[in-house]
């Protein structure tokens, strides 16, 4: 009797290990195709319109069938845990961080002939309010759910190591962003990476990383393009 519990235990385990990593491969591959290999820079409206549209049934299917009925936990699992208004203040000293950080960055990158992410504005303005917000709501919600709260989470659960999953979030949210941004950009979105893997790694919570990402794509898209 005792040998078979431990049987069905064991096998438990195995198939959440699975489960898991089914989801880290299906997150890491459909970001990869939809961001590296689908659009670049220069991408039609069309183009990014389709890619934020599959990132959300991507981030939706992980939220709401792969988490509850194939993994079947919770989803405070990937951080969505009571919220706390200290992630308020949290999120905004941490944000102003990033501007000041990234205010230093900037003329760095333009003696090495490379555009930040000021720089981009007018392009950006050109696929419209409608676009833009779509990429607002991506970058603060889809974004944090699938790099920092599933990612984070999983591979900490996977190896035992968390600067390993905190790594392999901040290098993977970094990369994705070349092809469409460019090298300058990437290396500003590179900066706050760090702070928003910082935020959930030390609150254990996605609240603060999902503020501090709203504010920033607020100011990125749907206010510096049409003050530039």
């Amino acid at each position: 009797m005792t040998e078979d519990r431990s049987s069905i235990v064991n096998t438990g385990r195995l198939s959440l290990k699975w489960a898991t990593i089914v989801g880290l491969i299906l997150i890491l591959a459909s970001e990869y195709i939809l961001r590296d290999v689908f659009i670049s820079k220069g991408a039609s409206g069309l183009q990014i319109g389709i890619t934020i549209s599959i990132e959300w049934v991507v981030a939706l299917f992980i939220l709401f069938y792969w988490i509850p009925k194939v993994e079947h936990r919770k989803l405070d699992s990937i951080g969505f845990r009571k919220f706390s208004r200290r992630y308020i203040w949290i999120s905004i000293v941490a944000y102003l961080a990033y501007v000041l950080i990234s205010a230093g960055l900037e003329p760095g990158l333009k003696s090495m002939g490379l555009q930040s992410l000021r720089d981009l504005s007018p392009t950006l303005k050109d696929y419209g309010f409608p676009l833009l917000f779509g990429l607002f709501l991506t970058g603060t919600f889809v974004e944090e759910i699938l790099y920092r709260g599933y990612i984070i989470e999983r591979v900490t659960e996977l190896t035992g190591r968390k600067w390993l999953a905190a790594t392999i979030s901040w290098l993977t949210f970094t990369l994705v962003h070349i092809r469409f941004f460019g090298l300058g950009p990437m290396l500003e979105i590179a900066v706050i990476a760090v702070i928003l893997v910082m935020l959930y790694t030390r609150a254990k919570s996605i609240w603060p990383a999902i503020i501090v990402h709203g504010i920033s794509d607020v100011i990125g898209f749907l206010i510096g393009p049409f003050v530039a």
